[in-house]
């Protein structure tokens, strides 16, 4: 089999080698990635053409392309993504004030996903969810079919399990990175609290890379049916040196009345949860209340960089997603929903209070380099 390769990937590893995280990026999760994103194209393409809203060789002009107003509201989010997916990819382009399609359509799905799976095998599922959503799309476009019900049905839970997983390439770097700041940004004998830990794999990345350096960890989801996998997780992850506890937490409630006594930890913990919360501000500052003096909050996130507009791959799952959509915006703090730009982290930091924020490694300047690049951490620290 030929070996799996990366573009640039010489070239994006000495950029992260300045911030000593070069280790954590290897070629074989660029490659796929760069596979996934391959994927995520020709799904874009296919549910368009399925839909009828793929646009023909000559064009049709962009208004009448682009106009989400005929879809079911909760649709329109995935829509636009698929347009501007394929606009940022070249399989759509403008001309003349029409919206025109390549005459190159890109390679099956079946093609890529068999190519992924073989590669990278613990990496399928990506394909299995893209698959899904490709063949629910004309129930979700069609208004009879809500995201939720397509991709949290209970049979779908294992799908997951596999997805949010450290055996799948493409999501392990979130928690490895997580882990990586995570461990940097706190002293020896601490506290720390995981918010939305789901499955449990954010834990195990970080309980392991930390050890009996951690005194107290506590892990909570809402969630109970991934509570109780995140909870066994974290246990088995965690140093006979640590205490582990596990609870309840919904972030968009208060945080006191849930057990969360103020200035108790040293340190707040998040991988891919808090672009969710529906009122951000709120969240942020929940989660400063219950540092000690000079604690950091931790969140590993997927990154919109400022430096494009290209849109972030994995956003295709979720823009079918009320949960994903449906949050609260602001034109300064947070423009869009979804992932947020490293600027805007900073804004929503710095109005929650927090004087030192930095986002680790400097995703704008690895995107320049590499437009794909799209992971990052933002510690954000009180005096």
């Amino acid at each position: 089999m030929p070996e799996f390769r990366a573009r640039r990937y010489p070239e994006v590893a000495a950029l992260l080698r300045v911030e000593g995280l070069d280790a954590l990026f290897s070629e074989r999760s660029m490659a796929a990635t760069e596979n996934f994103d391959d994927l995520v194209n020709a799904a874009c393409w296919r549910i368009l053409e399925t839909i009828g809203r793929l646009p023909p060789l000559e064009g049709e002009p962009e208004d009448a392309a682009t106009d989400a107003t005929p879809l079911p509201p909760r649709a329109r989010p995935a829509f636009r993504f698929l347009v501007r997916k394929l606009l940022s990819s070249g399989f759509l382009f403008r001309r003349n004030g029409a919206l025109c399609r390549s005459d190159s359509p890109p390679a099956s799905i079946e093609t890529l996903a068999a190519d992924l799976a073989l590669r990278e095998p613990d990496a399928a599922v990506g394909a299995e969810i893209v698959t899904l959503l490709v063949d629910e799309a004309p129930a979700f476009f069609a208004g009879t079919k809500s995201g939720e019900e397509i991709l949290f049905a209970p049979n779908r839970l294992p799908l997951w399990v596999r997805y949010f997983s450290n055996d799948n390439v493409l999501y392990a770097i979130n928690n490895s990175l997580g882990a990586e700041i995570l461990a940097r940004s706190v002293p020896a004998g601490a506290e720390v609290l995981e918010v939305g830990g789901g499955c449990g794999s954010a834990a195990e990345a970080a309980l392991r890379r930390i050890g009996a350096r951690l005194a107290r960890y506590r892990f909570t989801e809402v969630s109970p049916a991934f509570a109780r996998r995140g909870e066994r997780a974290a246990r088995a992850a965690a140093s006979p040196a640590t205490v582990v506890e596990a609870a309840r937490l919904d972030m968009t409630r208060s945080w006191p009345e849930q057990g969360i006594s103020p200035g108790s930890f040293d340190a707040v913990y998040s991988v891919n949860c808090f672009h969710v919360a529906p009122d951000l501000g709120f969240v942020l500052r929940e989660a400063k209340a219950a540092l000690k003096k000079g604690g950091a909050v931790v969140v590993s996130e997927c990154i919109r960089p400022s430096v494009h507009d290209r849109p972030t791959t994995v956003e295709f799952i979720f823009d079918f997603l009320e949960s994903f959509t449906g949050v609260t915006t602001d034109p300064h703090l947070r423009p869009t929903h979804g992932f947020l730009t490293p600027d805007a982290w900073r804004r929503s930091f710095v109005a929650a209070g927090f004087p030192v924020v930095e986002v680790v490694p400097d995703v704008d300047r690895l995107a320049r380099a590499y437009p794909e690049f799209f992971v990052g951490v933002v510690v954000a620290r009180i005096l």
